[in-house]
């Protein structure tokens, strides 16, 4: 199983279980669409105390997070969200006070995106904490990895490597308070993108969030379009933390692999035909939120890195993977 990969496994093992079921997309999108509900899209994503969070991470944040990234797929689809479902098992040890944290994390963003919690399920054991958040939204024409075609631009929203810049925050000789404090940010509460996706739909031709990594996610729309992604590294959205960091490194093309091979970005990664530019950046406009045009779709298989004058940069490890 570990030598498969994480997607492999998916693909070769629970991607069969979906069949017959149109909506599952044979397990290769954000999300799903229930059968006989018009416009209802589901997803759901598990973190693990010390694999997706540090074991020290304030648990408001941990809360706030597993929430976020569940709405960044509905926002991958276009969706608006409509409601969360909760499994949480707590710690043997936990104490009352880490879980009203907990709770009151899980309020404060409840209420700031306009959604429920319709259900779920609490247990306790073990020595780390494991959420799980299921999230329902609603679309009428949903984004979908497949949609994407050669010749057409690729872009991404926001800025690229801040989230593991963050996890790795207290290694980071050479950046200023001001910039940790930017990458920390990013990487303990990221912003889902619904705004976009929803002005994306109909102008985007595939769509998905970056969770992975930015190369990573570039081949999974890539292989369920049936093209190849071609990224342009020099045209990748950095902060100026990231800038920072990159320009005080002794191997800056390295160190910009490193950013785009890494998880937890949850920015918009999608496709549209070079005819829409002008709408793509008038949608972005409206939904506040800064987009970059990275690359595009071209004939072949994978994903492909080059620098301004053509160089192929090697990428020994697209992204993050479980297995």
């Amino acid at each position: 199983m570990s030598e498969a990969g994480e997607f492999d496994f998916i693909a070769q093992h629970l991607a069969p279980l979906s069949q017959g079921y149109e909506g599952a997309f044979g397990l290769t999108d954000d999300a799903a669409i229930l059968a006989d509900v018009p416009g209802l899209v589901i997803t759901t994503d598990t973190m693990i105390q010390g694999v997706h969070f540090r074991k020290l991470e304030p648990w408001d944040l941990v809360a706030r997070k597993a929430l976020r990234v569940n709405l960044s797929d509905l926002a991958a689809m276009g969706a608006d969200p409509h409601a969360v479902l909760l499994s949480i098992t707590w710690p043997q040890a936990v104490r009352p006070a880490q879980m009203q944290r907990f709770v009151d994390g899980l309020k404060t963003d409840l209420e700031a995106f306009g959604i429920p919690l319709i259900g779920g399920d609490t247990t306790r054991g073990g020595e780390l904490l494991v959420v799980t958040v299921t999230a329902l939204g609603q679309c009428e024409h949903p984004l979908l990895r497949s949609g994407g075609e050669a010749g057409q631009d690729l872009y991404v929203s926001g800025t690229i490597g801040d989230a593991v810049l963050g996890l790795e925050v207290d290694t980071l000789a050479g950046l200023t308070g001001v910039h940790k404090a930017i990458v920390e940010d990013r990487h303990l509460l990221p912003t889902p993108r619904l705004k976009l996706g929803r002005e994306l739909c109909g102008l985007a031709s595939a769509a998905l969030d970056v969770s992975d990594g930015l190369v990573a996610d570039a081949g999974h729309l890539a292989r369920a379009s049936g093209v190849k992604a071609g990224i342009e590294l020099d045209s990748i959205p950095l902060s100026s933390a990231a800038e920072t960091w990159v320009r005080i490194q002794r191997d800056p093309i390295a160190t910009l692999v490193k950013l785009i091979t890494s998880g937890d970005d949850y920015e918009l990664l999608f496709s549209a035909g070079p005819e829409k530019r002008e709408e793509i950046l008038a949608a972005a406009k409206r939904a506040g939120t800064h987009i970059a045009r990275i690359g595009s779709l071209i004939e072949g298989k994978g994903v492909e890195v080059r620098t301004t004058s053509g160089e192929l940069v090697r990428i020994d490890q697209a992204g993050f993977t479980h297995f």
